[in-house]
């Protein structure tokens, strides 16, 4: 009996031992999945992130067998390197030759062992794009680069601050540390006096799974609180967390520092990653975030008419933040200025161009999606003005508006132009809602199996899919409005040109939509403001950014040039025009106030 328990216990003691031994890995870098952008500028360039002593000594011993790079367009000619010096000679290399855009796993031409010292782990390229892969995230050592004037730190340059670039190691090896990267949104914008969400994000470096979270935060260097989260993140797995807040009570920027203190109840194996900080701005009024849904449909799809009832009840019910638009394909209303966007299936939809997470166009999904989206308050907002330019109404004059609230840098936004169409008649819905046999849906189980029906939301021209290149500028300065004018030729198939809607999208560098706006087409100034030119017109001053009319008892109007009405108060120098009634007479002059 002896025997065997000495057996048994030698048995145990070597299954221990080859567990141990079985080794693990994990993708170290300081980026996150996310590919964001392009930084450089340059067809031919050369990136690297520097890994310090810290890091090294925490995975002393460990391989690296394989390097992650994550590029913004097809790059030629890549070289992956391992070196301590940029201007020295390299450790490990390996020529990749072409890689595509997205993320692209090199094996190294040998592993590299890392030996507790600090080190560098870069690429160069060539090609015909602007190839460098950037994130959203922000590290000190995260965006070394020569761009062909030698190798300077881009994230500690001020004129710069550049976010990471998206290169990330493969370590392998065994008893792999817990290591857990905290960050943030560098930018939160709040409404004065109302409850908001304080959000961070935590990142799984390691191998191992954590399930138990202690995060303290403290504003504006006030006492730490803690606040705890039950979890379960696995290996390079990424989450987002936030902490409820009761409100701000004055407008200003306030400073929340965030702390990883505890990982399973033990303190992360590695602190320098553990803590970042977060600017949120109070406002009295923050702008208005909406939700796009580009919804794939066409007259022959007897399930379309699901979108059909959603975007009706959506709209009726969200007219301010919600934006659909009826694509079709297979009909006589679909455009050819729509062929870039595609699906696997009708009806179907993508939220905010996110084309990666295609979903049906369900009434209760996409409240719950929009009511999420629009609770948290843009960096940007994004207005639109547009009105015919002409009694022709063959063209439009549209400004595009967008105010960014925080300074940015390194942007790659687009404004987007889509011209939409309600009440078309003409065709018929293929439904097969007809007799109720699926259940209600919006009244369509009381129509026929083909409906005539009139056509809402319908996409008739989309002036430019990925955007107008330079209508936003690289950089932009906190509370800086940057306004793009357009005009835009209207198609030869519009019914009816009083039932036109523009919408402008705001195009982020992933090519997702940041944030949109749509506005009514407004008739043609002379149209909506009549003239009368052989009427004697008040005398009037301007001063004070204010209209003055002297001896007139009148009503007083005054519009931008897009027909737009505005306010008779901190009126900004330019062309306007001015209308004057009294009575069943009226008034117009156009005039340059200064």
């Amino acid at each position: 009996m002896k025997k065997k328990y000495i057996f048994f216990t030698l048995l145990l003691c070597i299954l221990t031992v080859q567990v141990k031994a079985v080794p693990t890995h994990c993708f170290w870098g300081y980026c996150n999945s996310k590919v964001t952008g392009e930084f450089g500028s340059k067809k031919n360039a050369k990136g690297a992130i520097y890994i310090p002593a810290g890091v090294s000594q925490l995975y002393k011993g460990k391989t690296i067998s394989t390097v992650k790079i994550g590029l913004a367009a097809m790059a030629k000619s890549v070289n992956v390197f391992i070196t301590k010096d940029l201007n020295g000679e390299s450790i490990v290399t390996k020529k990749a030759g072409m890689l595509y855009k997205g993320w692209n796993e090199v094996k190294l031409s040998s592993d590299y062992t890392i030996d507790g010292e600090p080190f560098y782990i870069g690429y160069s390229y060539e090609g015909d794009n602007m190839s460098m892969g950037r994130s959203e995230m922000y590290s000190e050592n995260g965006c070394w680069a020569d761009l062909g004037d030698g190798w300077n730190n881009y994230a500690t340059d001020k004129a710069y601050n550049a976010l990471a670039l998206t290169i990330q190691a493969k370590i392998s090896g065994e008893d792999m540390p817990k290591d857990l990267w905290l960050y943030t949104n560098r930018d939160i914008i709040v409404k004065k006096g109302e409850p908001c969400k304080l959000v961070f994000g935590i990142m799984n470096m390691s191998s191992r799974i954590a399930r138990n979270l202690k995060v303290g935060y403290s504003i504006d260097g006030a006492e730490e609180n803690m606040a705890e989260f039950e979890t379960a993140m696995g290996s390079n797995i990424e989450k987002e967390f936030y902490i409820e807040h009761p409100g701000f009570s004055e407008k200003g920027i306030h400073t929340v520092k965030f702390r990883l203190a505890e990982v399973d109840g033990k303190p992360d194996d590695y602190i320098d990653n553990n803590t970042d900080s977060s600017r949120v701005k109070v406002m009295d009024a923050v702008p208005c975030q909406r939700m796009v849904v580009e919804e794939g449909t066409g007259t022959w799809c007897g399930y379309c008419p699901k979108g059909i009832v959603a975007f009706a009840e959506m709209s009726k019910k969200y007219p301010d933040t919600f934006i659909g638009i009826a694509v079709h394909k297979g009909d006589k209303m679909e455009t050819s200025s729509y062929s870039e966007m595609t699906f696997s299936a009708y009806p179907q939809c993508y939220i905010n161009r996110d084309l990666e997470h295609p979903t049906p166009p369900e009434s209760s999904s996409l409240e719950a999606t929009h009511n999420q989206i629009v609770a948290n308050a843009p960096t940007v907002g994004v207005e639109v003005k547009a009105n015919f330019s002409d009694a022709s109404r063959k063209k439009i004059n549209a400004k595009a508006i967008a105010t960014f609230l925080t300074e940015q840098t390194g942007l790659d936004h687009k404004f987007s132009f889509v011209l939409l169409e309600n009440g078309i008649t003409g065709y018929y819905q293929a439904n097969n809602f007809s007799g109720g046999g699926l259940g209600q849906m919006g009244g369509f189980e009381n129509l026929p199996s083909y409906a005539s029906i009139d056509m809402n939301h319908v996409a008739r021209m989309n002036y430019n899919y990925y955007g107008i290149k330079g209508s936003i500028p690289t950089n932009v300065e906190a509370e800086q409005i940057v306004e793009y004018d357009a005009e835009l030729d209207v198609p030869g198939n519009i019914q009816h040109t009083d039932s036109l809607h523009l919408v402008v999208l705001l195009i982020n560098s992933k090519g997702k939509i940041e944030n949109a706006a749509q506005v009514k087409v407004a008739p043609e100034i002379g149209a909506s403001i009549s003239d009368n030119r052989n009427n004697i017109m008040p005398e009037f001053t301007f001063a004070g950014g204010r209209v003055n009319v002297n001896g007139f008892n009148g009503k007083v109007l005054i519009y931008d040039t897009y027909g737009m009405e505005i306010p008779n108060n901190n009126i900004p120098d330019g062309l306007y025009i001015i209308k004057f009634i009294d009575g069943e007479k009226s008034f117009i002059r156009k005039v340059m106030l200064k």
